[in-house]
């Protein structure tokens, strides 16, 4: 009987001691766990309550990131609480709910980041600008979106290089009711500049896009790229021209 009550003092103060240290993990600890080409400067904090000073992604700073999360949830197979990166070259703050795994939703997600392709390498190299989010919601499967509800701005496009000209500004706007596994579709408008758009665009799954409208140039300058996009398709009585493009990330 006593061997039986000592084993069992025992593994409750290993079972305590697991939660204690799981609950005060420091973050140091989970250096090895960040993605590649993601490292830190300097992690403190524990792996809920943390810091990462001097986050980089390859060569390109980010800034510092902060994250508070659930213990508890932890136990439950779910990630859930919010994380802040705040840089020069990405600020963006989000409440989080996900899988360890990285299924989930983004609520509440508001930033904005700087278009260089060391951070997004499906940028053309001959483009600058910035993006700018706000969403209420962003639900994740398998590292693509499935459902987006909230508003995008890309600000101050410009092509750069031997024939550099201003693009603009553009919202996009989703309204969140897309079908479960099935297209998600939002509306694309111009804030002004050189371009009237109209149109939109279809994010499918299997990570293919479709973007489709219609586009009048309001210079000289852009209407001849409009040519050149529509390959010399008329515009109509209103002098707007229908134009499409498609492709995948």
């Amino acid at each position: 009987m006593r061997r039986r009550s000592l084993g069992l003092t025992i593994a409750a103060g290993v079972a305590v001691f697991l939660v204690i240290l799981v609950l005060y993990l420091p973050a140091a600890w989970l250096a090895g766990a960040l993605p590649a080409g993601v490292n830190c400067r300097e992690l403190g904090g524990s792996a809920w309550h943390g810091e990462c000073l001097g986050l980089k992604y390859g060569d390109l700073a980010l800034g510092d990131a902060t994250w508070n999360l659930a213990a508890g949830r932890a136990f439950t197979g779910r990630l859930v609480g919010d994380i802040d990166i705040r840089g020069n070259a990405l600020n963006v703050r989000a409440d989080v709910d996900s899988s360890f795994g990285g299924n989930g939703e983004l609520r509440n997600v508001r930033g904005n980041l700087t278009l260089d392709p060391r951070l997004i390498p499906q940028l053309p190299q001959d483009k600058s600008g910035s993006v700018t989010v706000d969403l209420s919601r962003l639900a994740v499967a398998d590292g693509a979106p499935t459902a987006i509800a909230g508003n995008i701005e890309l600000r101050n496009l410009r092509q750069l290089g031997a024939r550099p000209l201003e693009l603009g500004s553009y919202l996009v706007t989703f309204d969140g009711n897309a079908p479960a596994g099935g297209p998600m579709v939002g509306k694309v408008r111009d804030l002004g500049g050189p371009f009237g758009v109209d149109g939109t665009v279809t994010l499918n799954p299997g990570r293919a896009y479709l973007v489709q409208g219609f586009i009048q140039g309001r210079s000289a300058d852009a209407e001849r790229l409009v040519r050149e996009i529509t390959l010399g398709a008329p515009p109509d009585a209103s002098g707007r021209s229908a134009f499409s493009f498609e492709g995948s990330w």
